[in-house]
């Protein structure tokens, strides 16, 4: 194989990994956070579109919880949606290119 070849193969297998990321990044994820307690909408781009909140947690007198369940809801939506792209980015046909991004 001539390292033509090998440069045009990589283009297009880096062509089709960023039609992929663009096409995630668009897609939108809704993260359950305690069984409804909060859900985030998410999108493939780390876009934070809704938070739905349980009315039963919202009390005036501890919002401090509230807020910690809102963070810790928002930074588990970040995770997953990080982890499926990272699977995006790091597989390209069943092979892994491990630092191609």
């Amino acid at each position: 194989m001539d390292i033509k070849n090998l440069m045009a193969q990589a283009q297009k297998m880096q062509k089709a990994i960023g039609n992929k990321i663009a096409e995630f990044e668009a897609k939108e994820f809704a993260y359950d956070y305690k069984n409804g307690s909060v859900v985030v909408n998410i999108k493939g781009d780390f876009t934070i579109t809704k938070i739905i909140i349980n009315k039963v947690l919202i009390d005036p007198e501890d919002a401090n919880l509230l807020q910690e369940m809102v963070a810790e809801a928002v930074n588990a939506a970040v995770k997953g949606v990080k982890i499926d792209r990272d699977q995006i980015q790091g597989n390209v046909g069943g092979a892994s290119i491990p630092g191609l991004f």
